[in-house]
């Protein structure tokens, strides 16, 4: 007798509901990434398919009804995010339900360097030094700095 085995869930079943806070991105008609809302407060249909609800869509694509979107889900203090990728269905207009059919997923986790390595003691004082000179570099040459620089040059020829 054979035994059949259920297949398992995707890794972002578990993940989502830890981190229950996201971005939804939608595409235009011009394959234009827009924001259209922060999404709380998840739920599975099935392994696949994903209801929330949004505070706002654009009203061009809420035309449409059916779109390829994205959802960024992250959380300050865990140490991993994840991107899905996927369909997004408008269910409900007046109470802006939307089912979003999952194609892909993207895990990312964040490396922690703990103080005590040696690595961490060697690499903590460039990383503040890069920091401190990307901020003086971007302050001295932002644009209005810069025009303002050469035409004062150019007034004293």
């Amino acid at each position: 007798m054979e035994q059949h085995q259920q297949p398992e869930s995707p890794a972002y079943v578990t993940m989502v509901p830890k981190l229950n806070l996201g971005i939804f991105f939608c595409y235009n008609e011009s394959s234009e990434k827009l924001p259209v809302s922060m999404v709380k407060d998840f739920s599975f249909k099935d392994d696949k398919t994903l209801l929330f609800t949004i505070n706002y869509f654009p009203l061009t694509e809420e035309i449409w009804r059916v779109f390829a979107g994205e959802l960024h889900l992250y959380k300050k203090g865990i140490p991993f995010s994840v991107v899905l990728h996927g369909i997004a269905i408008i269910n409900d207009t007046e109470k802006n339900l939307v089912q979003f059919t999952i194609q892909n997923a993207e895990y990312f986790e964040q490396m922690i360097i703990s103080d005590s390595s040696v690595l961490s003691s060697f690499v903590k004082p460039y990383i503040y030094f890069y920091r401190k000179g990307s901020e003086l570099l971007s302050h001295t040459f932002n644009k209005k700095t810069l025009s303002d620089t050469l035409s004062k040059f150019s007034s004293n020829n």
